[in-house]
């Protein structure tokens, strides 16, 4: 076995690529197909240099067990492991994917797909980390670079950390059950041995006192008034709750960075009817990802996950909804009070918003965003006890303006009934929602984390 390093630089990520090139094999004759092997290797190396130029890549050419061995061996801390199967049938892929480790797997069409054929479906049904693709072209770049970035999302879970804020008491949470918060402390535990990811639970008494009660009280009108500025409406009569989510929101993002967190959660609901905080954050939560802080509804640990894996894998902002379904006119609404005006990672705010208050004037200072029909959906729930990714696809048709229920109502169109016979109750009432059709990156990803799959709609 020899084996070489590519350095690529400055998202700090190692992988460790492994080419199974046993000599005898499909292809042909041992010293013709060492040259095809070459030609191939090298494409491919060029190629994830032209695509994957930040990452670092270790190389090993496995040509037996013996090699396999010391490869794994010497790669024994790795989060995974970007595999080209360019020859069969030898046997090497079992053992390797048996090790139970993340494995993405590319298999050339001609010399790959004994061992691809022979493994790939079985390591599925069995539950292994793995997803794979067989192709005449295992050096596209476009290919590549969509599969490295499996393991970099993985790397970045491992990197990533999660500021929750939780009430004193805990009384509410016994009277009434939002999804699944009397699990919160056991769904963090789950969260975290899932992914790597650490957090830093924080009570509200702590975080007021250190952040919200000592926020400039100027600097806050300047970021209520620009919200209202930059509104197409303001139907919010009370301007004082408008800046009580301003001072909000610059102490999230300040705890957020003396923390060292890319993501929040806050337990908004709780906090506020069990009077511990005077605030509602979905302003504060618009405004957020535009610093790239993720921000979590109801401090829902399940959808904290699923958010994660939306922005570090596709670039993309996910919010938590409450699905409604109308089985008569086969309709699922995704409501909830707030929203990205940015669902697509953008710069700059895509669509459109008004301030409202929502719940029959119960809720205050909520964003509705004026989304455009036409764009399809991804909705991803979580059960973490029991490790199942849900998912489903749906069309928006329309949003519904009124002060029933939460601000934002997104009307969408897919197989209802299905939804409703398959739902899953650990995964609870949320749903986290995509702009774009998002099933097969969720479920590779499912794969990858050691997840069950439930398609919903199917």
């Amino acid at each position: 076995m020899c084996e070489g390093i590519v350095i690529m630089s400055n998202l700090g990520i190692r992988i460790p690529v492994l080419f199974i090139i046993n000599p005898a094999g499909a292809i042909g004759v041992p010293q013709e197909s060492k040259e095809w092997f070459n030609r191939i290797i090298n494409a491919i190396k060029n190629s994830l240099e032209e695509c994957c130029k930040e990452i670092e890549f270790s190389f090993y050419y496995v040509n037996d067990i013996d090699d396999l061995v010391k490869a794994l061996t010497k790669e024994s801390n790795a989060l995974g492991y970007l595999v080209f199967v360019l020859n069969s049938i030898s046997g090497l892929l079992k053992p390797l994917i048996e090790r139970g480790k993340p494995v993405i797997l590319i298999s050339e069409s001609y010399g790959g797909s004994g061992d691809y054929l022979l493994e790939y479906s079985e390591a599925i049904k069995k539950g292994y980390p793995i997803i794979g693709i067989s192709t005449k072209k295992p050096y596209d770049s476009m290919l590549l670079k969509k599969m490295v970035n499996y393991l970099v999302l993985l790397h970045k879970l491992r990197r990533a950390k999660l500021l929750v804020i939780v009430p004193k008491a805990t009384k509410y949470y016994l009277d009434l059950e939002y999804p699944l918060s009397l699990d919160i402390y056991g769904l963090l535990k789950q969260f975290s041995s899932i992914t790597g990811t650490s957090y830093v639970l924080m009570d509200s008494s702590e975080f007021i006192e250190k952040y919200y009660s000592k926020v400039d009280v100027m600097e806050a009108e300047e970021v209520a008034r620009k919200w209202v500025r930059e509104s197409i409406e303001n139907i919010e009569s009370d301007y004082n709750e408008i800046l009580k989510s301003a001072k909000l929101y610059l102490a999230l993002k300040k705890a957020a960075i003396d923390q060292g967190a890319n993501v929040v959660a806050v337990d908004c609901i709780v906090l506020r009817n069990a009077g511990e905080l005077d605030a509602w954050p979905c302003l504060a939560y618009m405004q957020l990802w535009y610093d790239d802080i993720l921000p979590v509804c109801e401090a829902d640990i399940a959808s904290a996950l699923i958010i994660m894996i939306g922005k570090y894998l596709l670039g993309i902002n996910g919010f938590v909804t409450d699905p409604a379904v109308d089985e008569l006119s086969n309709e699922i609404i995704y409501y909830h009070c707030y929203a990205p005006t940015n669902p697509h990672g953008t710069a700059k705010p895509e669509y459109p918003y008004k301030i409202t208050p929502a719940h029959l004037g119960g809720k205050r200072a909520s964003i509705r965003v004026l989304f455009r029909p036409g764009v399809k959906i991804t909705a991803i729930g979580l059960s973490l006890d029991e490790k199942i990714l849900t998912i489903h696809t749906s069309e928006l048709i329309g949003i519904e303006e009124s002060i029933h229920a939460c601000s934002n109502k997104l009307v969408a169109k897919t197989d209802v009934h299905k939804i409703v016979l398959n739902w899953k109750r650990r995964s609870g009432w949320h749903r986290v929602v995509f702009f774009g059709n998002y099933r097969d990156e969720f479920i590779n990803v499912a794969r990858l984390l050691g997840l069950k799959i439930i398609e919903e709609d199917m």
